[in-house]
């Protein structure tokens, strides 16, 4: 079941492109176009918020055809999301640590916005995972390292099997798990 939508009328924030000049040519910027207005929810309000964006002046620059939009703007909510970052957060906090149902999830987050349990469901899986999965990808080379460090640290609770046994086996646990 999809939550009814409502429209809201009146205005809300605009968000501006932050760049003054292009990163290529260094020349300036215009703006290309104001997007329309999108109601976004938050674990606090619900808001209206729209970008505008900027484009390179400079016809001779190979970034003159890019449109660059508000990182502010970016922060609030994914790109065609309507809830924001903090809700997706709460929602993979609820399910991954606390090991929460989806139905108890919505039943928590119902008091404080307008959403469905579909939803709560379809967040978690097409918001909150690959947003993980990128955090945890640039977070590669760090846990390589406590990878190197924990494979030579000699092993203490392998019981009756050898130090390099146990070790070889927390290789390749750690291979599958970090590198995977």
């Amino acid at each position: 079941m999809r939550t009814q939508g409502i429209f809201y009328s009146g205005s809300g924030t605009v968000y501006d492109c932050e760049l003054d000049r292009c990163p290529k040519c260094n020349g300036p910027m215009r703006i290309a176009y104001t997007s329309k207005y999108k109601t976004v929810q938050s674990m606090e309000e619900m808001a209206m918020i729209a970008q505008r964006t900027k484009r390179c002046v400079n016809s001779n620059c190979d970034l003159s055809s890019k449109i660059w939009g508000s990182l502010k703007w970016g922060q609030i909510a994914p790109v065609s999301c309507t809830y924001g970052y903090d809700v997706i957060a709460q929602i993979g906090w609820q399910r991954q640590r606390m090991q929460q149902t989806f139905t108890s999830i919505h039943t928590d987050l119902r008091h404080c916005l307008r959403i469905s349990e579909s939803q709560v469901r379809a967040l978690y899986h097409y918001r909150y995972l690959p947003l993980l999965a990128c955090h945890e990808r640039a977070q590669l080379d760090r846990l390589n390292v406590v990878a190197d460090q924990v494979r030579t640290l000699p092993s203490t609770d392998c019981g009756s099997r050898s130090t390099s046994h146990c070790c070889n086996e927390r290789q390749a646990e750690w291979s599958i798990t970090c590198r995977g």
